[in-house]
This record gives structure tokens, C-alpha cells and sequence, in this order.
């Protein structure tokens, strides 16, 4: 009898074409759970990344909005003026110069669709910005403006002169001055601008003020310049002339406000009815020229907005009531090409209210071959330039 013994049919175990089938059937499973993986964690990194431009692109709006709406602000009926200063000034200007335009907002418009430069200046006196009555005429020596007040004026302070005729129309040159003394007491009460580094005889006009000049206390002069760098981050640049002598903005150090900012446009609002006026409100059924309304929309170039004759002069500047500007934002993350090597992800450039928008050069001009694997958020915003309006009330 053989004592060899047989194993049982259920201690046998799985043979090799089961186990083969089983590791196929487990590498089947894990390609496809590494599949759906991929597929979701690529949604959730574009998902994230687009979260990321909707925030950058949401600060740049919110800050540049916020600002324009100051823009302008203590400026009276002097908006448009060309200023006079004796420290040479980069305002607005690449080169040194003897004056500036008292612009609430310009536009600088980036060459072939590069992104524009937006400058936005305004007064920064906090606590007094009405205009002050010249109430004798000016004399060059001993440099001192006789007004009928002198509420709110301070050592040191920045004073604009300007006058006008019956009309509102700017008649001379404005003057930018500074504060030696703001003297209550002596009759009339006076503001002495002695000879110094932002006072000069030679920066007045030739026939000087009347008693219809006006002065405004600015108290500073504040401008604030929004671009883009290299490197698609939107920067500002921000000029308080309580520290820096020389009105020089353009070499000033820059502040990142957003990154992955690809394009910034602007444009000006101008009303160039011939018949326009302010009220308070627009009533309902109103006719014509009873509200301020912006009819034109302009780059950087300004337009004879008066029908005066001339383009550029005080008279348009008056008349840009808005500003409408947008900011791209690009996703951080680069969308993977097809499989010809190609991406798709965007085809065409973003559009907004002024037209397409260029995404295919860097904001320093230089080609940008994968603009197309990119997603791209446009934010854009008409902004009403209050002071301007209210000025005309």
C-alpha cells in the first residue's frame, strides 16, 4: 500500500494563469484610479490657479478704482491748469521740467498694445482744500498774497494760484507756491511765500494776480503711477512732495500690488456736448444737456472736448468725467499642449468695452510664445471722476 499522500482540491492555492490574470486585472485598476487622479488634481490645480487670478486681478481693480475716485480732489476750478514750480519737476514727464498739468487722471498708452501707465493725482490735505479769495493785487517782492483767510493754512504748506475770468475760464498760468507764514493777524491777513526752494519771482506771470486770482491749499501734492514690470506684476508708484523735494516720481521705488498681471487699459470719458451742465441730479425725461453724461471714449489722446479750437487745453482736461480701465490676469498655471505639440487653451486675446486686448507680447514687449497654454481673466470698471463733476457744480 502507498503511503504517498495527495493534497486536498482546496489546499491546492491559485494557479499561475490566476495569478496572472489577477496582477493584469490590479495594473488595469491602479492605471485607471491614476488616470482619474490625474484628471482631478489637473481640474484642481486650474480651478486653484484661476482663483489665484481672480484675486490678483480683483486687488490691481480695487486699488486703481479707489484711487481715480480721489483723483482731482482739492484742485477747484483749477483742473487743467498748467503749473508753474521752481523745483524741477518729472510729473508726467521723462525729462526735468519747469511745469506740469494739474490732470486728475492721464493715460499714457502703451506702443501696440502694450499695457498703458495710469497717473493719478490729488491733493493730500486733509482738513482744508476751499479756494481763498487774492483780495488786493499780487506783488512779485516782497512775495505776499493778501487773501481774505488764512483758515487752515500751516508752515510749509503747498498753495496753487490761479484765476479766471467771468466765464470760469483759466486766464494765466497757475503757480505752485509754499507757505513761509500764514499770517491771521496783520490787515488784510496775508501768506508769505518767501524766496526758496519752491518759491521763485520768475515762476509768476508776467502781469502777476489780480483780485480775481484764487489759491488753493493742496497742502502736499500726492500722485500715484499704476504699470506693469517685466515680470507681469502690476507696481505703483506713490510721490508725497512732504519727502521728496524734487517732484520726482519716475525714479521712485516701486510697490507690487499684484503678480501674473499680463495687460492694464485705459481710456478717457470725455462729455463733449456744446450745450453740457451740471445738476445735482438727473431728473427722470430730463432733456439734453441737463446732466453730465460721457459721450466720447479716447485712449491717450485727448480730443477738443470744449469746441474751443484747441486739443488738449484746460477747457478738455475739464471734461473727462470718467475713466473706464481693465486689468488681464493670467492663471499661474501652463494648461499642458495637445498632442501635436500645440496649445489651445486660448485662442483669441480677451476683450473688454475698448476692444481686444493683446496677450501675446510680455508687458515689456517681448514675444510670448505660450500665450495660448494660459487662461486669462479680464476685470474691468468704469469709474466717474467726482471732483471733476462736482468742480462743475
Amino acid at each position: 500500500m502507498s503511503s504517498h499522500k495527495y493534497c486536498k482540491p482546496n489546499n491546492a492555492g491559485f494557479s499561475l494563469i490566476e495569478i496572472m490574470v489577477g496582477m493584469v486585472m490590479g495594473l488595469i485598476s491602479m492605471v485607471i484610479v491614476m488616470k482619474v487622479f490625474a484628471t482631478f488634481e489637473g481640474q484642481k490645480r486650474t480651478t486653484t490657479s484661476g482663483s489665484d487670478a481672480q484675486t490678483n486681478g480683483g486687488i490691481g481693480l480695487y486699488t486703481i478704482e479707489r484711487d481715480i475716485r480721489m483723483a482731482g480732489y482739492g484742485f477747484a476750478d483749477a483742473i487743467g491748469c498748467t503749473v508753474k514750480t521752481a523745483q524741477p519737476t518729472l510729473i508726467n514727464s521723462t525729462s526735468l521740467v519747469s511745469s506740469f498739468v494739474l490732470a486728475p487722471v492721464t493715460i499714457t498708452q502703451g506702443a501696440g498694445g502694450l499695457p498703458d501707465t495710469i497717473s493719478v493725482m490729488a491733493s493730500n490735505k486733509q482738513n482744508w482744500s476751499v479756494p481763498i479769495r487774492n483780495i488786493t493785487d499780487h506783488a512779485l517782492n516782497p512775495g505776499l498774497f493778501h487773501v481774505s483767510a488764512t483758515i487752515g493754512m500751516a508752515q510749509n504748506d503747498l498753495l496753487i494760484a490761479y484765476e479766471t475770468n467771468n466765464t470760469g475760464a483759466l486766464v494765466k498760468t497757475c503757480t505752485l507756491v509754499q507757505v513761509s507764514n500764514a499770517n491771521p493777524v496783520v490787515d488784510p491777513p496775508g501768506v508769505v511765500n518767501n524766496p526758496g526752494s519752491w518759491n521763485a519771482p520768475a515762476i509768476f506771470p508776467s502781469s502777476d494776480y489780480t483780485t480775481n486770482a484764487l489759491l488753493i491749499n493742496v497742502g502736499s501734492l500726492m500722485v500715484h503711477y499704476y504699470s506693469l514690470d517685466a515680470n507681469s506684476n502690476l507696481i505703483t508708484r506713490e510721490y508725497d512732495s512732504t519727502s521728496n523735494s524734487g517732484l520726482d516720481v519716475v525714479n521712485d521705488p516701486t510697490q507690487i500690488l499684484s503678480s501674473d498681471v499680463v495687460n492694464l487699459q485705459a481710456q478717457y470719458g470725455f462729455d463733449t456736448r456744446s450745450n453740457a451742465t451740471i445738476q445735482a441730479a438727473c431728473p427722470p425725461n430730463s432733456a439734453s444737456g441737463q446732466c453730465s453724461i460721457v459721450d466720447t471714449w479716447r485712449d491717450d489722446t485727448l480730443i477738443d472736448a470744449d469746441g474751443n479750437g484747441v486739443i488738449g487745453d484746460a477747457g478738455d482736461i475739464a471734461r473727462i468725467y470718467a475713466v473706464r480701465f481693465a486689468v488681464v490676469a493670467r492663471s499661474g498655471l501652463k494648461e499642458k499642449p495637445l498632442t501635436t505639440g500645440v496649445c489651445n487653451t486660448t485662442t483669441v486675446g480677451p476683450t473688454w468695452a475698448g476692444g481686444t486686448i493683446s496677450v501675446s507680447k510680455n508687458p515689456d514687449g517681448s514675444a510670448n510664445a505660450d500665450w495660448r497654454c494660459y487662461r486669462y481673466k479680464t476685470f474691468e470698471t468704469v469709474v466717474p471722476l467726482r471732483n471733476a463733476i462736482w468742480k462743475q457744480r
